[in-house]
């Protein structure tokens, strides 16, 4: 007798098939990825924010003894520490007349940082962990809103999708779910290329910000470490004091990205800090600060260094140039997204960086954004475009024509003017 035995499944249907369809189900409510992501995100906002809030119980154990603090105590300054995680999301921080709308942008590089690495521990396979992650995540800061019990702080809620959301991207890159890669297939390349000409171009303006901040620092040691001693700190606040400027690190480096620009930035009302003058002021009891040029330093007559963000877009055009030959119009459309978005990448930030510290002439602080985004627009246009534009065969060959026409014209007219 003959058996016959049932046929094999193909191995590439097995390949192609869905992962989170064969996942196993988790207790029969989540399937096992979908819940992976919302573990993910449950890891970086708590992990996120112990971080702040350990640095504020280190700041309240350095000065449970000042008397300013009253009877504050360790909950007062876990709530301190909800208020400045929310602070990083795009929340704000009221005390009485005092309001602080600046972002710390190194507090929302935690939190981007932490959900691209609990993501990738997760390593989704499709959308739905990602979605899970998100969602979880913000979920978490309504909760620290609670913590936190100040007015403004609600707003980080609204931030916190867009941090984890791009935490996420970060964990994606290089393994986009194959739903979202057909959909991008379809995006023209000349655009696909201008995004990565101007992902590049802000990468390389905010390397050179921070260039500008350790070289302005370098400068300045001595009056930083002046501010620094004149807050007569003992050993756990001088570690407190460091790694509160570890975390504003960021916003200087944007500040520098916007001083190399050209508008500069502001700190306090009535200052300027850019390559076209110093006005300094009073500024806040900041080390750091210690290190912003002075009225008349070379800084202040610098105008050279616009050149700067012109050599960034050439490199950006350069880059473009080496993903292969385009038409001149697909040259153009490439040459204009990479502008664009470079102008809004850098803007973002900046407007992030900028706001309020403090009553009075504090109420102002950080570069103007809108500046900032014409700056990078223009530059990076005006360099790619020389490094793309320009010599590409279309234009050589139009300005041959051209060069060829005006010396017949003026071989012509030149007897009849002798």
């Amino acid at each position: 007798m003959t058996t016959t035995l049932p046929p094999s499944i193909p191995p590439r249907l097995v390949e192609h098939e869905d992962p989170e369809r064969r996942a196993p189900r988790s207790g029969g409510l989540l399937p096992a990825q979908t819940l992976r992501g919302a573990v993910a995100g449950a890891e970086a906002a708590i992990g996120s924010w112990l971080v702040v809030v350990v640095l504020a119980l280190a700041g309240y154990v350095a000065t449970a003894a000042a008397p300013e603090l009253g009877t504050a105590g360790w909950v007062d300054a876990a709530a301190v520490g909800s208020a400045i995680w929310l602070l990083g999301h795009g929340g704000e921080v009221h005390a009485g007349e005092v309001a602080v709308t600046v972002v710390p942008l190194g507090v929302t590089l935690l939190g981007v940082g932490g959900v691209a690495t609990s993501l990738r521990r997760a390593h989704p396979a499709s959308l739905w962990p990602v979605l899970a992650a998100v969602v979880v995540y913000t979920a978490f800061a309504g909760g620290f809103t609670a913590a936190a019990a100040t007015p403004g702080a609600w707003r980080g809620v609204l931030g916190a999708p867009l941090v984890a959301g791009l935490g996420a991207l970060v964990a994606l890159r290089g393994r986009v779910p194959s739903a979202v890669s057909r959909h991008l297939t379809r995006v023209p390349a000349s655009v696909r290329d201008g995004l990565g000409a101007g992902l590049r171009a802000v990468a390389l303006l905010l390397a050179l910000g921070l260039a500008v901040v350790v070289l302005a620092v370098v400068l300045g040691y001595e009056r930083v470490l002046d501010v620094h001693r004149s807050l007569v700190p003992d050993g756990v606040s001088s570690v407190v004091i460091v790694a509160a400027q570890v975390v504003l690190l960021p916003t200087l480096v944007v500040w520098g990205a916007a001083y190399l620009t050209g508008p500069g930035f502001v700190v306090g009302s009535g200052t300027s800090f850019s390559p076209h003058g110093i006005e300094a002021g009073p500024l806040p009891v900041v080390p750091v600060l210690g290190a912003l040029p002075e009225p008349g330093s070379p800084a202040g007559s610098a105008g050279v260094v616009l050149l700067l963000g012109v050599g960034v877009g050439a490199l950006a055009g350069w880059w473009l140039r080496r993903r292969g030959e385009r038409s001149l119009p697909q040259a153009g459309v490439a040459v204009a997204v990479a502008a664009v978005v470079a102008a809004v990448l850098l803007a973002v930030p900046a407007a992030l960086s900028s706001g309020s510290v403090g009553p009075g002439r504090m109420a102002e602080i950080g570069p103007d954004a809108l500046a900032v985004g014409a700056a990078v627009a223009w530059q990076t246009l005006l360099g790619s475009a020389l490094a793309v534009l320009l010599p590409h065969p279309t234009t050589r060959r139009a300005l041959a024509r051209g060069r060829d026409a005006a010396a017949r014209w003026w071989h012509e007219v030149s007897p009849g003017r002798g």
